[in-house]
């Protein structure tokens, strides 16, 4: 694994070559605007920076991309001044030195108090397990509303656990009868995680996503791809 540059139009184009047993040379662009190249043992350089250069407007296109990507993403920082939603409202963080650690929520202030509050990363574990004592009672209230509403589909009442997930606002294991619902769903409304729990309820039925799975969830909540689409548009916060 090497760094490589070469020049299109002025413009210097840095990338990481490695090596590999393969027949394609290819190209890659992570999250981070890293450009990423794999060549086989024993091609030239010189092959390799043609195949770059016959990239390049692609590479240049794609790394705006990633920027302006980037620029738009919340930071996964907790500070002073800090944007949180909690429960679909946008707060402000407020941190100070106490000799206690507790957080409270007055009207659209959350104020952390630290015994080390110039450390973020304390801070911020400090935050979501605050966060997450919040969310135990609003999903639960929230399955039990869903649970009622949707009560002729003799569905059990789940356990309910609570997870900080990346990539889904749910899931839902119908042999143990438990759901798991995303800690980043304290953030949105009380609709949107509605709609959460109800798709996730709807699961007992069906373990698919097929039509007569969405015609059920469609049945009780009409309106669900808006609580959808709200949810996966706003309240983004990076924490």
């Amino acid at each position: 694994m090497s760094k490589k540059t070469i020049q299109y139009c002025g413009i210097p184009i840095e990338y990481t070559l490695t090596r590999k047993s393969v027949k394609n040379t290819n190209v890659r662009i992570n999250e981070k605007g890293e450009i990423r190249v794999s060549a086989r043992n024993g091609l030239p350089i010189e092959e390799i920076n043609d195949f770059i250069e016959s990239k390049a407007e692609w590479i240049i296109r794609t790394l705006a991309a990633v920027e302006r990507y980037n620029m738009t993403k919340p930071d996964s920082e907790i500070y002073e001044g800090k944007k949180c939603y909690y429960l679909g409202e946008a707060c402000v963080v407020e941190i100070k030195q106490s000799d206690m650690d507790f957080i409270e929520k007055n009207e659209n202030i959350i104020k952390i108090s630290s015994r080390q509050p110039n450390q973020r990363d304390i801070i911020k574990v400090q935050y979501l397990s605050w966060l997450k004592k919040e969310a135990a009672p609003v999903f639960n209230n929230s399955v039990m509303r869903m649970h009622s509403l949707a009560a002729k589909e003799n569905i059990p009442i789940p356990a309910i656990s609570i997870r900080n997930m990346k990539t889904r606002w749910g899931s839902c294991n119908p042999r143990s009868e438990k759901v798991t619902l995303n800690l980043q769903l304290m953030k949105a409304d009380l609709e949107c995680i509605d709609h959460v729990v109800l798709h996730e309820l709807m699961h007992f039925k069906y373990s698919n996503h097929g039509k007569d799975f969405y015609a059920l969830i469609h049945k009780y909540m009409p309106d669900w791809k808006e609580h959808r689409k709200r949810l996966n548009e706003k309240f983004k916060d990076g924490i």
